[in-house]
């Protein structure tokens, strides 16, 4: 029997074939994962609709596949294989070598060990064992760090994974290649601008630290992102314009009265943007239950097309990581993206009562880009400033809900 690329989900005509997860000759069941496939939303996982052998993988790894294209030939109960197309057969795979001496970890079966696909090819390309390397991830899946660290720890070794002078490859694909298309639209669409303002921290500081007990005891992690949504919705109330995606072919902008926020996440793969939907209509300990479920899925890979639909506008997060402040790439074809960035405590002159002294607050920077073809810098200074006053007090957000 053919099996196809079957329907991916709406609007959705093809995908990058990231890993096969058969072989040639396996027998497979009824249901067992095939293959991973990456879209413009997501990486999904194709399972099997037959039990048989696999006789012939026709699409090969980083091949844009089109929906209803020929994906393999296998061999089920009762039927034969149809006659493989010789065109497409791939080519043999280079047998790499092994590793004269790798790290002292007591072997597991390769196939059982968890490790996105990309950390699996590196371990294909440098000869490494999987069921050997000692995993630092997430109930112990195993990172691209682990495989350098297994290099650098085997007997003999310098403590350095490659030679001085010498060049890596590596095949732009999956979700990098995905990072790349989309970062190259975004440049190529929309007329950049960024603006940078700072903000007295201090009270969000304060409220944060207070709630984080309450959270604690409803087993809610808290950071500071819901207050950063929250202020954010209660800003474009006021500014509705920059909540807004642009339809090119129509050349229309389409302002949107829904919140829907792309938070940006870092994955093991690389950068990904679910969206926390309908934020105007979720409490903050709501919205960090929900975070905190977002980024776990995000990081498991079990994110599903509905987590990219509907993005009005986006949120990156590098506080975490440091840094005053960025010029983020806007998620097209949304119009602005907002950065928040890391707090910090600094000397700062305040007045008080018309007298000026000298305190220590904690401050911080938030950088917004914008697309100039729909948004005037006066207007992203307005909003700016209106969002600002959110983070300074962030009392007034207790009004919203009112």
């Amino acid at each position: 029997m053919e099996f196809r690329l079957p329907e991916l989900g709406e609007g959705v005509n093809e995908g990058e074939l990231v890993k096969w997860r058969v072989k040639e000759g396996e027998t497979v069941r009824d249901d067992q994962p095939l293959c991973e496939v990456m879209t413009d939303k997501a990486t999904i996982e194709i399972p099997s609709p037959f039990s048989g052998t696999i006789r012939q993988l026709v699409a090969k790894e980083g091949e844009v596949v089109k929906v209803h294209q020929l994906m393999l030939v296998a061999e089920v109960s009762g039927a034969k294989a149809a006659a493989p197309a010789a065109a497409h057969a791939p080519a043999p795979a280079a047998t790499p070598a092994k590793p004269a001496n790798p790290a002292p970890v007591a072997p597991v079966a390769s196939s059982e060990v968890l490790a996105s696909p990309a950390t699996r090819k590196a371990a294909r390309e440098k000869g490494i064992d999987l069921g050997r390397v000692r995993g630092t991830g997430p109930h112990g899946r195993v990172l691209l760090a682990d495989l350098e660290q297994s290099l650098s720890a085997a007997p003999g070794s310098s403590g350095k994974s490659f030679v001085a002078g010498s060049v890596e490859r590596t095949p732009i694909r999956g979700m990098r290649k995905k990072i790349s298309e989309k970062m190259r639209q975004s440049k190529d669409k929309a007329a950049h601008f960024t603006y940078v303002e700072e903000a007295d921290a201090t009270e969000l500081v304060k409220l944060r630290a207070k709630a984080k007990l309450i959270a604690e005891k409803k087993g809610i992690k808290l950071t500071y992102l819901p207050f950063i949504l929250k202020a954010m919705v209660a800003a474009l109330k006021q500014h509705p314009r920059i909540n807004s995606t642009v339809d090119e072919a129509a050349q229309e902008i389409l302002t949107h009265h829904t919140y829907n926020i792309s938070l940006s996440v870092q994955t093991e793969d690389g950068l990904t943007v679910p969206v926390i939907k309908h934020v105007e209509q979720k409490s903050i300990f709501e919205l960090a239950r929900e975070i905190a479920e977002v980024v776990d899925r995000a990081r498991k890979k079990k994110l599903t097309m509905e987590d990219f639909q509907g993005s009005t506008i986006t949120l990156t997060n590098a506080g975490s990581i440091g840094g005053l402040f960025a010029t983020p790439v806007i998620n097209h074809p949304e119009v602005a993206i907002l950065g928040f960035n890391k707090i910090f405590r600094k000397p700062v002159v305040v007045n008080r009562n018309g007298r000026e002294r000298l305190a220590i607050r904690d401050w911080t920077y938030f950088s917004m880009s914008l697309d100039h073809r729909i948004i005037d810098g006066a207007e992203a200074a307005e909003f700016m400033k209106t969002f600002i006053e959110y983070i300074e007090n962030p009392g007034l957000l207790l009004l919203e809900t009112l």
